[in-house]
């Protein structure tokens, strides 16, 4: 979506002032916001930037470019908008940093992942030869070479940070535990071009939902299963836009793991006598819209024996960004870090002793923080937990 598409957008916004705390509780939703505590990083304040912008009044120089690169793109302002415009604010910061990237006027931390892109197929700069390494003496399926009903994608994260292989490793014993005939890409997987889109470079974007789509309809998997909630929401999301009819279905990990406790096919046995809180990824819930995934993590986590959950104060559809998304934690890790120890913050006033989440994303930049900060409080993907119980 371009700028031009949204100027009758850019005159609702009232600046009323709803988008910056949660209706009710009064407590914040807006991450840039509230760590730089200026109106320019606030949605209302990003909205009459896309103004002066599509009016000729100001230019993307480096303090525009701040601006609209510090938001983590966790749509928490849409929620609590009251204006009828509250589906185009995250599409106004799109538009603005599509503009920039057309402009060429371009952040150097992205490009240096749009080159990773081109050459690795992936944001890190990892060798691609290197991408199916976590799943190492498995015996799992190379998807790309024989058939299996579903497969299994890791994405970039857990494909090429070693502290978090435990996550799929996790994941793909829980499927073949249940019987599934699961599959994975291994070097042959790609990134999904989530994180293209969301810093502004849609043609990469485009090339990674095309050749996504063609692939697995070309291989006849019934399903895709990712543990990356990023991931998630792009599939579900963006590649409907891309108008390619795929011929598979898409389901996040616990989603998956909800069904197969459900119908029986996953049982667990083991006590984990654990008091934890659930962190609601954004791509996991708003990007999604009505279609949120919220109940299926806490289901799961409820099933586990020894288990004892508890809610922070902002949760689901209201829960507070862990400050990793629209590749903020790659251009701005102060504001992710910091931003990422308001949330554990949050979640050891409950009283648990860990935290736990359903993104690597969300899990890297927690642990990070957990180091930056000192605090004390563990970090789990849910298939982590269950794998503890069988």
């Amino acid at each position: 979506m371009v700028l031009d598409e949204l100027k009758e957008w850019l005159y609702g916004c009232s600046h009323c002032g709803t988008c910056k705390n949660v209706l009710d509780i009064f407590t914040p939703t807006c991450p840039a916001g509230e760590k730089y505590r200026l109106e320019s990083y606030y949605p209302s304040g990003k909205m009459l930037i896309a103004r002066g912008i599509v009016n000729g009044v100001f230019d993307l120089d480096e303090d525009i470019m701040d601006r609209i690169y510090a938001c983590t793109g966790c749509l928490s302002c849409e929620q609590q908008c009251g204006i009828y415009h509250h589906q185009h604010i995250f599409d106004t910061v799109q538009a603005l940093r599509t503009e920039a990237v057309t402009r060429g006027t371009l952040n150097p931390a992205y490009m240096i992942m749009v080159e990773s892109l081109k050459k690795d197929d992936n944001v890190f700069g990892k060798p691609k030869a290197e991408r199916g390494d976590w799943a190492e003496d498995m015996g799992i399926k190379n998807a790309a070479q024989e058939k299996a009903d579903v497969a299994y994608h890791a994405g970039c994260m857990l494909s090429f940070d070693p502290e978090l292989w435990e996550i799929p490793r996790s994941a793909i014993s829980l499927l073949k535990g249940a019987g599934v005939d699961v599959g994975i890409m291994g070097a042959e997987e790609s990134c999904c071009g989530g994180h293209a889109y969301e810093i502004g470079y849609m043609g990469e974007f485009t090339k990674y939902a095309e050749h996504f789509i063609e692939t697995f309809n070309s291989l006849g998997v019934s399903r895709v299963v990712t543990s990356c909630s990023d991931g998630h929401s792009t599939f579900r999301k963006l590649y409907p836009r891309v108008g390619i009819d795929a011929k598979f279905g898409v389901m996040h990990m616990v989603e998956y793991l909800d069904q197969l406790i459900k119908d029986k096919k996953l049982n667990f046995t083991k006590k984990v006598p654990m008091k934890v809180t659930y962190h609601d990824p954004c791509h996991l819930g708003r990007h999604l819209g009505d279609d949120g995934v919220y109940e299926p993590p806490r289901d799961v986590l409820k099933s586990v024996p020894g288990i004892e959950l508890v809610e922070m104060e902002r949760n689901r559809a209201n829960a507070w960004c862990c400050g990793a998304g629209a590749g903020v934690s790659q251009a701005n890790p102060d504001l992710a870090l910091w931003t990422a120890n308001e949330r554990l913050k949050e979640a050891k006033e409950t009283g648990a002793t860990a935290l736990v989440t359903s993104c690597p994303w969300c899990e890297r930049n927690f642990k990070d923080a957990v180091k930056e900060y000192g605090e004390d409080i563990e970090i789990y993907d849910i298939a982590e937990i269950a794998q503890k119980a069988l």
